[in-house]
């Protein structure tokens, strides 16, 4: 391939491939792995954009792959010069590169070589993982258990003879070898003998990501595990092991992680485990032999899906120019917790999953086949929702815009999902209406979408006026008496907002919230007040700005010599799940500055750090010992000078509301008026 060999890459040019240009765009990363993250971001929406599938550039596409590659495996080996991606973009990167001890010509040369392209829906699914939902490696303790095994009493679920005999056929051949590998095996063997379910030690196992704990558990025997879906889709040639090692190798940090580091006779087991369909979710009743169907179906359907994509272009599907008549681009304001005349509740969608579809010119951004889809996506996650491609049973809703896919439509309905607008949404996040009240309203037709139909949203004040009982059961006689009263809303100011009713559960989320501010607020309210930490990011999103030592102010090893515990909840600071959210990042901050961070109360301990819902027993332990408790907005006031340690332990202390129910619900969740 004759454009590989006009490369010189280096890690600048790399980032750059990614649309990563300036430092500044690592600055709220609290450490690598953060930065890895926004790394990966920008890579899956160019992959998207440049598929071959959707008419991109093939060399584009893969030069894109490569860089996201080159830049991945600085990652997994911790060789980021001085922990942090923005070293590579300051002024003098371009002379250093040449010393650098990494050939990046060299490694992303290899990449480039790989002509293996998965299908376009297999980058769409991978786009839905925030961490890699599967992890691979040989058993570390010989004491772990296998899911399957214990669901089947005992029993192991192996997937056809052919691999049990093979998998003995592998113990058998090392454990002939007189190594400690061998030994490992030969153990290994003996456990399974006396205990099935357990995963002997050096065996591979493979385990799934628990966002409840933030770690990997449900591990399987390798034998055990369905491969997923989302895994198959990603597999350019299963018939081929060279090929399918290539291909799941680059979903490490994808969808997969812990594979590069096996060594090659795990790497192939491996191997051999996926491309056999019969470990195939999905395929339990697949015929012997039919070991590349899938990927002939898959192709059919991305050949579908672009002949699709070509007509809607060529006028095959309706986008008239009439239907933008009615809409200004980029008249509606995105909003964020506590701007433009949203609540403050940062949880107002939590729980919540929606599906989008149509485009939102109201909106503005990204391609013309997506048009606000993604600023709509990060305002729906800034108030806790979750947006997704493909409809599952946590569904919520289902916001269309301009000219939706009518199945979406078909879909929602089929699986009782309600349909809503951005107008109605808008309303939702300004208290204008609440959950309740949203289910009562009339129901969205897909007409209603169509062209110059289509109501676009504005950020001015809505009347929502009440359902109409066409969505009644047929044969009710009640609602027929409703259907006159359906009509009086009609005569109300479009600029007046109804009143909501006056039950309790109706009214506004935002009344009863409180925030993530206020849980970390001090006592005293002047204080609070005077020098928050939680501000706007790029208008999107509230978020705390992560400070560096020595840059803007930040005080190098502030926290020098002291301990601390943390408790609680960090969302503010997001990353993490679960009890686990935001801690990481509590953790590195404090650490960043000199500080220690331990697990549990004691008299070493020099503060204890509150979040939202803290554990009763550590506050009460730390209150016991007249330990400080502080909050993130006292020690960001340390950090930039504006307070010293003395001053945040002598303040009052936080405000809580409520104390954490505790995993699984075995701690106390208490108001603090009952503490």
């Amino acid at each position: 391939i004759s454009w590989i060999a006009m490369t010189n890459k280096t890690l600048t040019s790399c980032l750059g491939d990614l649309d990563i240009t300036d430092g500044t765009v690592f600055d709220a990363c609290a450490n690598t792995d953060e930065e890895f993250k926004l790394i990966k971001k920008n890579w899956r929406k160019k992959v998207l954009a440049e598929h071959p599938d959707k008419g991109g550039d093939p060399d584009k596409f893969r030069t894109t792959n490569a860089s996201f590659e080159v830049l991945r495996d600085l990652y997994q080996q911790s060789k980021v010069k001085d922990g942090t991606y923005s070293s590579y973009l300051s002024e003098s990167a371009k002379a250093e590169a040449a010393e650098s001890d990494i050939d990046i010509d060299e490694l992303f040369t290899k990449y480039s070589k790989n002509t293996n392209v998965p299908s376009w829906d297999f980058y769409e699914e991978a786009a839905e993982e925030d961490v890699p939902g599967y992890k691979v490696e040989t058993a570390r303790s010989g004491r772990a258990k296998c899911t399957v095994c214990k669901k089947n009493s005992g029993k192991v679920a192996i997937a056809d003879s052919a691999a049990a005999e093979a998998s003995t056929a592998i113990v058998a051949s090392t454990a002939s070898r007189s190594s400690s590998r061998a030994k490992k095996s030969a153990s290994s063997a003996v456990v399974k003998q006396n205990d099935t379910t357990v995963i002997g030690l050096g065996e591979v196992r493979v385990g799934s990501f628990d966002k409840m704990a933030g770690s990997y558990g449900r591990w399987h025997h390798l034998e055990c595990w369905r491969v997923p879906k989302k895994v198959q889709n990603g597999l350019t040639d299963p018939s081929d092991e060279e090929s399918c090692l290539r291909d799941l190798l680059s979903m490490e940090e994808v969808l997969l992680t812990g594979l590069a580091a096996m060594d090659e006779e795990d790497q192939m087991t491996f191997v051999r485990h996926v491309i056999n369909s019969d470990h195939w979710a999905g395929n339990r009743k697949r015929k012997a032999g039919a070991t590349n169907g899938p990927s002939k179906a898959k192709s059919a359907k991305v050949a579908s899906k672009s002949e699709s994509a070509s007509k809607a272009a060529k006028g095959g599907k309706k986008k008239s120019a009439g239907s933008t008549a009615n809409v200004v681009p980029g008249s509606y304001s995105i909003l964020a917790p506590g701007l433009g005349g949203a609540v403050e509740d940062e949880n107002i969608l939590k729980g919540k999953t929606f599906v989008l579809t149509g485009i939102f010119l109201e909106v503005g951004g990204g391609d013309e086949n997506s048009i606000g889809v993604e600023n709509l996506k990060s305002m729906i996650e800034s108030f806790g929702g979750k947006v997704t491609t493909r409809f599952s049973k946590n569904t919520s809703f289902l916001l269309a815009g301009n000219n939706p896919v009518a199945k979406r439509f078909t879909d929602a309905r089929a699986k009782s999902i309600e349909i809503i607008n951005l107008v109605r949404l808008n309303g939702l996040l300004k208290g204008q209406l609440t959950f309740d009240r949203l289910g009562k309203l009339e129901a969205l037709d897909s007409e209603e979408f169509m062209g110059d139909a289509y109501q676009p949203a504005t950020n001015a004040s809505v009347a929502f006026g009440d359902a109409k009982p066409a969505a009644a059961k047929k044969g009710a006689k009640k609602p027929a008496a409703a259907k006159k009263e359906a009509k009086k809303p009609a005569a109300v100011n479009a600029d007046e907002i109804p009143p909501l009713e006056s039950d309790d559960d109706t009214k506004p989320a935002a009344a009863a919230a409180v925030t993530s501010q206020a849980l970390v607020a001090h006592a005293n309210p002047s204080e609070s007040t005077s020098s928050t930490a939680v501000v706007p990011v790029s208008g999107k999103k509230t978020k705390f700005q992560m400070p560096r030592p020595g840059q803007n102010g930040a005080i190098s090893g502030i926290f020098d010599g002291q301990r601390f515990v943390l408790t609680g909840l960090f969302p503010e600071l997001g990353g993490g799940g679960g009890l686990n959210l935001g801690k990481d990042k509590m953790k590195a901050l404090i650490e960043n500055f000199g500080g220690r961070v331990t697990g549990s109360v004691s008299g070493k301990t020099n503060f204890v750090v509150v979040g939202k819902d803290p554990g009763a027993s550590k506050v009460g332990k730390a209150t016991a010992k007249s330990i400080p408790l502080v909050d993130l907005l006292a020690l960001n006031r340390v950090i930039h000078g504006q307070a010293t340690l003395d001053d945040i332990s002598s303040e009052p202390a936080p405000r809580i509301t409520n104390f954490s129910a505790g995993y699984k619900g075995n701690g106390l969740l208490k108001n603090t008026a009952e503490w």
